[in-house]
């Protein structure tokens, strides 16, 4: 999947040894991972790598499972345009530039802004699905489907399209008069996010952006706070050095305009910080009959268990001590802007009022719950997913290298279990 940089580039530039690229990252894949850009870095995210190597160490090649926790700089998908040059500009690569862009095959039709609006069913066999009824244009048309009928509509609309089509929980589909061609409890259950919120401190001086192809500096770690987590890190901290990130819009969860518009403007940071591996679960369900309308979403964040809530006060107490105490945030940082003495300086009440998505969200038909381990949907016949529903559980880092693996993987098994048929 990966066009690694580790391969065209010498080690001593990457820091990551010949044995490991060959062991950890892909090479002619149709992504394309961007090289560092240490030499364009500013002094004081310098001073942030060397300081956070000494106490925390730092990641060189943050994608390496040989080592889980430290501080790296979040590289991103870009495609170097002069892969002879480390310092070379970059473009941003993605799934229409990898897999779709140029594409020309007879076999494939892509339609955009159609709906599908239910799967459909051999009338003799009630658990055959044999195509999909959608709307194009405002005419209705049904898509017959030779072998099988792939799912990739998300984590959201998944579990939607199944449960309108009869495939569920009983006791979510009853109520909707929708007749039951399967029950399966999984679909639209055991939905995971990451738990996100955000944190401003003003600096003694605005601070220049991250070269583009890093966008921005993090600490992946572990609070210890629960056993089973022990070799899996828990937390994820991110450090815009932005005046919030209005690109990613996680920061702006609790937005305070002050921080934004006030006039002189403020020079400040701020840190994202991600609960990764949250013990709450919710649902996704239908809220009607039509498949326009959107389901209902429900984190299951209502009650947090006592490790939910320890790890967000962990995370939180970890950002004020980096900046209270250690060397960079004594000389960088002035004071906390948010939450700071909102709230009362209550930390409880500026979680319940600030807590949101991560925008990694999982689940809803989890491999090997809701599907086979081939990815094919229990309880009815020739559907599979191929979408991030799919996860049986929540990642500790950015889903899409796994996610195009997945997908990657799926379409392996279509071939293999068709690749005999006339």
């Amino acid at each position: 999947m990966q066009n690694h940089y580790c391969y065209y580039l010498p080690s001593s530039l990457t820091g990551i040894s010949d044995i490991d690229c060959r062991k950890w990252h892909g090479q002619h894949g149709p992504m394309d991972i961007a090289p560092p850009l240490f030499q364009q870095m500013p002094e004081p995210l310098l001073d942030l790598k060397n300081e956070c190597n000494e106490y925390d160490g730092f990641m060189t090649d943050s994608d390496n499972p040989t080592k889980q926790y430290g501080c790296y700089f979040v590289q991103q998908f870009r495609k170097p345009l002069n892969k002879s040059d480390p310092n070379s500009e970059s473009i941003r690569a993605s799934t229409w530039s990898a897999y779709l862009n140029g594409i020309s095959r007879p076999n494939l039709q892509v339609l955009d802004s159609a709906t599908v609006l239910k799967l459909v069913f051999d009338e003799n066999e009630p658990t055959k699905c044999i195509g999909v009824a959608y709307e194009y244009k405002g005419q209705i048309y049904t898509a017959i489907a030779r072998k099988e009928v792939i799912l990739s509509a998300g984590v959201f609309d998944t579990p939607k399209l199944l449960q309108l089509s009869g495939i569920g929980p009983k006791e979510w589909l009853q109520p909707f008069g929708i007749k039951i061609v399967a029950e399966n409890s999984q679909v639209g259950n055991n939905f995971v996010d990451k738990m996100a919120s955000f944190m401003a401190f003003e600096t003694y001086e605005q601070l220049p952006a991250l070269p583009l192809s890093f966008r921005t500096f993090a600490w992946l770690s572990n609070s210890g706070l629960k056993e089973s987590n022990r070799n899996w890190t828990d937390i994820q901290i991110f450090l815009y050095s932005v005046n919030p990130d209005i690109s990613f819009d996680a920061p702006i969860i609790g937005y305070d305009p002050t921080l934004a518009y006030s006039q002189p403007r403020i020079p400040l940071i701020t840190f994202l910080i991600y609960h990764t591996q949250p013990e709450a679960s919710g649902t996704v369900k239908i809220q009607s009959l039509s498949p326009y309308d959107r389901p209902q979403i429900d984190h299951g964040w209502q009650n947090l268990s006592e490790y939910d809530r320890n790890n967000l006060q962990y995370i939180v107490n970890f950002v004020r001590n980096f900046t209270k105490n250690m060397q960079w945030g004594r000389k960088y940082v002035k004071q906390e802007l948010f939450p700071g003495n909102r709230y009362g300086g209550s930390d409880i009440l500026y979680r319940q009022l600030n807590l949101g998505s991560g925008y990694h969200p999982a689940g809803t038909c989890g491999l090997g719950k809701c599907t086979d381990n081939e990815a094919r949907v229990l309880g009815i016949k020739n559907v599979r997913v191929a979408d991030i529903s799919l996860f049986p559980t929540q990642i500790n880092v950015n889903p899409t290298y796994i996610l195009y693996s997945m997908c990657e993987k799926v379409a392996d098994l279509i071939i293999q279990q068709h690749s005999q048929d006339r």
